[in-house]
């Protein structure tokens, strides 16, 4: 029965090590964690305006979909931005 015992805890130490490793914590790194929302919003921004662009493009209306697009992706990233920051006030 210790045997299983020392392998169980054998187990959960590897476990343990292998998501410090892999996954770390946003908590411990603020700069992590400014440059992931930062990125959310940039990202959604870019998204947004490259599909504006594109549906311009295929509909032969050059800015208005570009327009549309970039408050919806305005939108997008700031939603995305608040639940970045609830997520890590959560952990």
């Amino acid at each position: 029965m210790s045997e299983l015992d020392d392998l169980k805890k054998k187990i959960n130490i590897s476990k343990n090590k292998i998501k410090t490793k892999f996954l770390p914590s946003s908590n411990n790194n603020p700069i992590g964690s400014a440059f992931r929302i930062s990125t959310e919003l940039v990202a959604s921004l870019f998204v947004a305006l490259f599909i504006g662009w594109y549906v311009d493009k295929w509909l032969n209306t050059k800015p208005i979909f570009i327009i549309i697009f970039f408050f919806f992706g305005v939108a997008a990233g700031i939603l995305n931005v608040v639940r970045s920051t609830k997520m890590i006030n959560k952990d």
